[in-house]
């Protein structure tokens, strides 16, 4: 009973806890500028960095979660994030914002190849941030779409990290041992 609970408690401080938040406060928030392949472990393609105070009242203003600056994706185009070292990774959710207008977007969960996971649209607007949680696990690229030519902001990128995911792994195998062992007795 003892190993059960104690199990079980892991398994809620892994998922609870531990997840892996970008914030892009670190980068210079240059518009001019592409996000550098490698960044936080991912590589960012056509996606910049914005400051919120670049264009008060935007959407680019509103889009900054975090204190300083925002992602967005260059010039209104699809933007790919995928693992630097061509991994797999699970991804949880971000803040997504219109720019300038009222948008569209939607995303692809990308492994080898292959298509695993599509969403419907979701509509953005410039006043607010919209937390868009999708939970996808073992994808090794997040394609994002707009259905306008024009740039959206994005902050708290939201992955689980490793350790929280080795962590649930061991707990629930050491559950299942503790209960084939309560078995065999």
């Amino acid at each position: 009973m003892k190993k059960t609970i104690i199990g079980l408690l892991a398994i809620v401080a892994s998922t609870v806890a531990n997840a892996s938040v970008v914030h892009f406060d670190d980068l210079s928030g240059d518009e001019t500028q592409l996000i550098d392949a490698g960044y936080a472990g991912f590589d960012w393609d056509n996606m910049g960095t914005i400051r919120a105070d670049a264009y008060p009242g935007s959407g680019f203003e509103a889009g900054a979660v975090s204190p300083m600056n925002a992602a967005f994706n260059w010039y209104g185009g699809t933007a790919t994030i995928s693992k630097a070292d061509g991994n797999a990774f699970a991804y949880t959710g971000a803040y997504f914002t219109a720019g300038l207008v009222e948008q569209e977007i939607s995303f692809e969960g990308w492994r080898n190849g292959q298509l695993l996971a599509s969403t419907g649209a979701y509509t953005l607007d410039t006043t607010a941030p919209r937390w868009i949680q999708l939970d996808w696990g073992g994808i090794d690229t997040l394609v994002i779409y707009n259905s306008t030519p024009t740039a959206w902001a994005m902050d708290e990128f939201t992955v689980p990290e490793p350790g929280s995911l080795a962590l649930m792994g061991t707990s629930l195998a050491g559950l299942m041992f503790a209960r084939r062992r309560k078995r065999s007795v």
